[in-house]
């Protein structure tokens, strides 16, 4: 008995021993993250600890956690624990990789350029079927929206390598890398997916969404009779699925006839059920429709229709803001200018309901900037509706921290036409010293004084002084906003036929303005473009480009269409025209080079041939455009 226990004894002292000398996981660090865990796996919960010097306040950061070709953005909660941040996640189930940002400020912390990737791995420690695919994937998407200088061939080759190494995820990738993997190697890729056409074809048990695959692999080849045929197989099998969907829209989409498009909507409803997001789109066309015939009441009961509630609040401030601008049908304005707070303030405070692109705080952040701009619509229709004060009230909602001088204009006329003397002279004095004026602010602050004062003795030394401090500012803030980035030159034609090259520009200022004839802002910008365009006009040391990208059609079409637009709207601008990376591409080369991915873009170059500014989309304000452009390119020219 002696020697049994004794024999236990070591055994369990052997599986101690065992126990203590395991292999432990202490983890992985990168750049200056480190990571709980240097295998994670789906499920797994993480422990992080970042870094850096900044402060708490300073600090934006989230994650993307990837499922095949689609990102999902999550916040990342941190917590300051002596010198280092830290947060803990728990991977979903269904995530293959991850990529971690953090970002300061305004700039991101890109790692080296490195980024903070990690793909998630398998019980046996070895990496994902598809998890680097989908890392390439990201950094082609989202990197240069989070400071990644991205190469482009590095990362088609990594995506290539794991797709055609693991046939078992191919499936989920057939809408996304066969077009990539054409772009790369256009002999290769048809082979690979006349292999993949014939997996579709060898199974009798298809689904929609294989349909659907097998489309994108014919579309992809340009064999438009396949598509065409596989069409009318999608239709005939799944009579209530997604292409059916797709194909009433269209319908409905070309109807002119209002009382046909509402008969294609209840139609489309009786198939197809409530919960459709093409029902929201049809239902909202049809309740403008309603309003150009002048049936505010049909347009509310079709409105009320709407499953998508997201959609109402921008839907309702547009009608609402046209109704303001024009003084006309000021009761129902108001009405559904308040709707549109109401359910914004709903989203803001119950965000649940987030779209899936959004990070809860970054959903949360847009819902507050909507709800600002909102309240500038219901504010000016109260002020015309001769209901000042609560005019004032929700326009001081509106400007927030007073950074749009239009806003603060219409806020300082409520104030004035209100008397409110001694605050028009407080707030337009804190607008002007913070650059965030206008020449109408100017004017209710000189009013304002000279009531208040009796004379307007010692209002323009005033003035002056509160305008330098502005400027300073603003040329303080301007600074900040500047890089210094080497750009890759291009050779373009000009409508003219001319070439013009950017590195023959050298030593002068260049403003390169990406758009097309289709972009809505583009064109709304273009009013202010000119005034800038003009103001220049006899700067030789200034240079306007004017490039027309993302335009369908051949070089002559392109062409044709960027002229005859220009040409017509008497605008003088020096156009050249954008070419696809390879002919039938949706890449053009020039925005690729500048990572142009959404237009109005922006991008300024100093005269030492360097990109100095980079900026995205149109304010809305035609003076606004003309200060900040004049403010950056006197800078560089000073």
């Amino acid at each position: 008995m002696k020697t049994i226990k004794c024999l236990l004894a070591f055994t369990f002292a052997l599986l101690c021993f065992s126990c203590d000398n395991t292999t432990k996981d202490t983890g992985t660090t990168i750049g200056s993250l480190h990571i709980s865990s240097a295998t994670p796996t789906p499920g797994d919960s993480l422990h992080l600890s970042y870094a850096t010097t900044a402060k708490k306040e300073d600090i934006n950061a989230f994650y993307y956690y990837t499922v095949g070709y689609k990102q999902y953005p999550v916040d990342l909660n941190l917590s300051k624990a002596d010198s280092l941040y830290k947060a803990s996640i728990v991977i979903p189930d269904s995530a293959i990789a991850i990529a971690f940002n953090f970002k300061n400020k305004k700039d991101f912390d890109t790692n080296n350029n490195k980024g903070y990737l990690l793909p998630l791995t398998n019980s046996n420690g070895d990496t994902l079927a598809g998890a680097m695919a989908s890392l390439a994937n990201f950094k082609l998407r989202m990197g240069a929206n989070l400071g990644l200088d991205v190469d482009k061939k590095e990362a088609y080759k990594e995506m290539s390598s794991d797709v055609l190494s693991h046939k078992e995820i191919q499936k989920d990738w057939d809408v996304v890398f066969p077009r990539t993997f054409m772009a790369e190697d256009k002999t290769e890729a048809e082979n690979y997916i006349k292999e993949r056409i014939a997996t579709y074809s060898n199974n009798t048990n298809l689904t929609e969404q294989d349909y659907r695959n097998l489309n994108s692999l014919y579309q992809t080849l340009g064999e438009k009779s396949k598509t065409d045929s596989l069409q009318l197989v999608m239709e005939e099998k799944f009579p209530t699925g997604t292409n059916a969907q797709q194909k009433a829209w269209a319908t409905f989409y070309k109807e002119q006839d209002y009382e046909k498009q509402k008969q294609l909507y209840t139609k489309f409803k009786e198939v197809f059920g409530e919960k459709s997001k093409i029902k929201d789109y049809m239902v909202t066309r049809l309740a403008a429709k309603a309003i150009e015939n002048g049936n505010k009441e049909e347009y509310v009961q079709l409105m009320s229709q709407v499953t998508d509630k997201n959609m109402l609040p921008s839907s309702y401030n547009s009608l609402a803001w046209s109704y303001a601008e024009k003084g006309e049908n000021l009761d129902f304005a108001a009405e559904i200018s308040k709707k549109s707070l109401e359910l914004t303030k709903n989203a803001i405070n119950n965000p649940e309901e987030k779209p899936a692109y959004s990070t809860k705080s970054q959903y949360i952040d847009n819902m507050k900037s909507s709800y600002n701009m909102y309240a500038d619509t219901y504010a000016l229709i109260k002020f015309k509706q001769g209901e000042i004060d609560e005019a004032i009230s929700y326009q001081k909602e509106a400007i927030a921290e007073g950074k749009d001088p239009e806003l603060n204009e219409r806020y300082i006329m409520f104030l004035s036409e209100g008397k409110q003397y001694d605050t028009v002279l407080k707030e337009a004095a804190k607008f002007i010293e913070e650059g965030n004026t206008t020449a109408k602010i100017n004017d209710y602050y000189k009013k304002a004084y000279i009531t208040q004062n009796g004379s307007e003795n010692g209002f323009e030394e005033k003035l002056k002084a509160l305008e330098k401090v502005g400027h300073q500012k603003l040329v303080a803030k301007t600074k900040e906003e500047m890089i210094n980035e080497k750009p890759k030159n291009f050779r373009l034609k000009n409508l003219e036929g001319e070439t013009v090259e950017l590195a023959s520009l050298k030593g002068k200022t260049v403003i390169l303005d990406f758009w097309a004839t289709w972009c809505g802002p583009c064109k709304a910008s273009f009013p202010g473009m000119q005034k800038a365009v003009d103001k220049y006009k006899d700067n030789k040391n200034v240079v306007f480009l004017f490039v027309d990208t993302m335009e369908s059609g051949d070089y002559e079409t392109r062409s044709k269409l960027a002229g005859d637009f220009v040409k017509n709207n008497n605008y003088s601008f020096q156009v050249v025209v954008d070419n696809p990376v390879k002919e039938g591409s949706r890449e053009y080369q020039v925005a690729s080079n500048f990572e142009v991915t959404g237009i109005p873009t922006k991008v300024i170059i100093g005269p030492d041939g360097n990109i100095k500014f980079v900026s995205v989309g149109y304010s809305g304000s035609t003076d606004k455009l003309v200060k900040e452009l004049s403010l950056k390119i006197d800078l560089l020219n000073s």
